[in-house]
């Protein structure tokens, strides 16, 4: 018998802001269909008419395709499978349904809402589980016809077996076993003629050739249900792939209540692309001692077989470990063109900025990226290469909160008096200096100050360090100087010796 062409999908709602978990879940589907020389495609499942949005379904195009992770076919791009949108398939369910009915694995159910309140309340009385209980399973073909005539309201109900059991042959996991009788009889097709998910889902998938279903186990309950939908219409089944879910770091499913899930959150907070596919290959999967690695570099080492079932936990400490490796390879250049607006957010620069100032721009990126987690903290951090006023009960303020622990150092620097004698000394050198400063040139002048002073860096570099950034510790002073340059370094020092009457 021929192989088929390996098929995968994702198939999101568009119902909010894409999550983490799609990208997750069309991550692994792209890396299985590549592998083996297949096709990966997207499926908006829109059957939710009052929660889906317009927007939400641009957001998802975007944020997959930001992320890289490209799909052959989709409502956006096309194929030869279409359409991509379950709200353009309408029409196809109800015949389907239609098939069942006629074959007999599926039924006309006229239960009102009011019985199946009071059957549902009766089965909690009585400690049951909660399903449908066959009412209208044995009704009379003339019963139903007589029935559907009068126009009375009624769903598609499958029939599932009363007996044995039914097996979900999953990759990962094995044989998983559901017995028959405790899954009640599913709605296909609601009161007002739209499918399920269940009957949208598997149709679409036959229709599209979907040889593996990758999906979160959250769907695991539901997959005996698509299995009977599969026999019942006399189709192969797809192989099944229940990834494990991605966790809290208190083993809850991921939630935005604890964790930010949006895509567009990452990517405004200034997190790489490349570093979101890689932290989310690492989710649940063993790629080795390394564990930087590109998305070519990921489908090409990919084994579905290397997929944990223990729970990823989504650990921000370790996606900010992982973005900054990703920044410290990334070409200067391109880095810094997607550092450029959180920059202009913060005024550092502008859409008219020297060549200058870009220069200058390219070396504050070059030095912060090798310790910032995230764009955003590399401007965020840029603030001692941009801001020339600063008051130090701010500065000693946010040293406290940041260290925990009570810091003077700032103020004893500049009070005691080898550190008025270095300040005096530093500006004698900046006057007689060329208004650019290498950072060479600085780091010469900042070692013969301490010759001259006779002390070593805690005496001299910090009361320095104080009035030319404000700070007690930070950037190397040199790298600074070198960048602001002899004119706003000594305004700088100017400024805090006006303002804390140092000398």
């Amino acid at each position: 018998m021929e192989k088929k062409r390996v098929r995968t999908r994702i198939a999101p709602s568009p119902t909010g802001d894409p999550h983490v978990g799609t990208a997750y879940i069309a991550l692994f589907n792209l890396a299985f269909a590549k592998k083996h020389g297949g096709d990966f495609l997207l499926r908006i499942e829109d059957t939710d008419q009052t929660r889906s949005t317009v927007e939400s379904e641009a957001q998802i195009f975007e944020s997959l395709k930001w992320l890289g992770l490209d799909y052959d076919e989709g409502p956006d791009n096309g194929g030869n499978y279409g359409p991509y949108r379950q709200s353009e398939r309408f029409h196809i369910y109800g015949d389907y349904a239609k098939q069942l009915v006629d074959n007999g694995t599926a039924y006309h159910c006229f239960c009102t809402q009011e019985r199946l309140d009071n059957l549902r309340d009766r089965q909690k009385a009585m400690k049951k589980a909660p399903g449908y209980d066959g009412h209208c399973r044995a009704l009379s073909k003339e019963e139903v016809e007589k029935r559907l005539a009068a126009g009375e309201e009624n769903v598609v109900r499958l029939k599932m077996p009363y007996e044995g059991e039914t097996v979900i042959k999953d990759v990962l996991r094995g044989e998983v076993r559901f017995e028959n009788n405790l899954i009640d009889d599913q709605v296909l097709i609601k009161g007002d003629g739209f499918p399920t998910y269940h009957l949208a889902n598997v149709v679409d998938d036959h229709l599209m050739e979907i040889t593996h279903v990758i999906r979160a186990e959250e769907w695991i309950s539901s997959t005996p249900k698509h299995i009977q939908l599969y026999r019942a219409f006399g189709w192969d089944e797809p192989e099944f792939v229940h990834m494990p879910l991605l966790r809290n770091a208190d083993r809850t499913k991921i939630s935005k209540r604890k964790n930010p899930t949006s895509l567009i959150y990452y990517r405004e907070n200034g997190y790489l692309k490349e570093s979101m596919v890689n932290f989310l290959g690492l989710m649940g999967y063993n790629v080795g001692e390394n564990e930087i690695l590109s998305l070519d570099e990921f489908i090409e080492g990919f084994d579905i077989t290397k997929v944990s079932l223990g729970g990823p936990v989504f650990d921000l400490v370790k996606l900010g470990w992982v973005n900054n490796q990703h920044m410290r390879k990334k070409d200067l250049a391109e880095l810094v063109e997607l550092a450029k607006p959180f920059f202009l957010a913060k005024g550092y620069i502008t859409e008219n900025s020297t060549e200058k100032e870009l220069e200058a721009l390219t070396k504050v990126v070059e030095i912060l990226r090798e310790g910032a987690i995230t764009l955003k903290e590399i401007a965020e951090l840029a603030d001692i290469y941009y801001v020339d006023s600063f008051e130090l009960d701010k500065v000693t303020e946010e040293m406290n909160k940041n260290e925990r622990k009570s810091v003077e150092r700032p103020y004893h620097a500049i009070e005691d008096e080898t550190g008025k004698k270095s300040i005096k000394l530093f500006i004698e050198k900046l006057n007689a200096a060329n208004e650019e400063i290498t950072a060479d040139e600085a780091k010469a002048m900042l070692h013969d100050t301490m010759e001259e002073i006779g002390e070593g860096p805690g005496k001299v570099l910090m009361p320095l360090r104080v009035v030319i950034t404000g700070r007690g510790k930070g950037a190397e002073l040199y790298n600074v100087i070198s960048i602001i340059g002899k004119t706003r370094t000594l305004k700088r020092i100017n400024e805090m010796v006006a303002k804390y009457n140092i000398f």
